[in-house]
């Protein structure tokens, strides 16, 4: 999911975006993206207030 996940923000960086079609795929996406969200954040140096604001699609 890391892959996926590192896809997702460089394509953002550049102003494109993707989109996932695939309800269990996305389902196991967002369940990683919840349980690695503090790495997430220190992954995208978020400190302070800015924690909650985190776009992680």
């Amino acid at each position: 999911m890391y892959v996926y996940w590192r896809i997702n923000t460089d394509l953002n960086c550049l102003g494109e975006s993707i989109t996932f079609r695939d309800p269990v795929f996305i389902r196991c996406y967002r369940q990683w993206i919840r349980e690695n969200v503090l790495a997430l954040a220190l992954a995208e140096d978020v400190v302070g207030p800015d924690f909650n604001a985190v776009c992680l699609n």
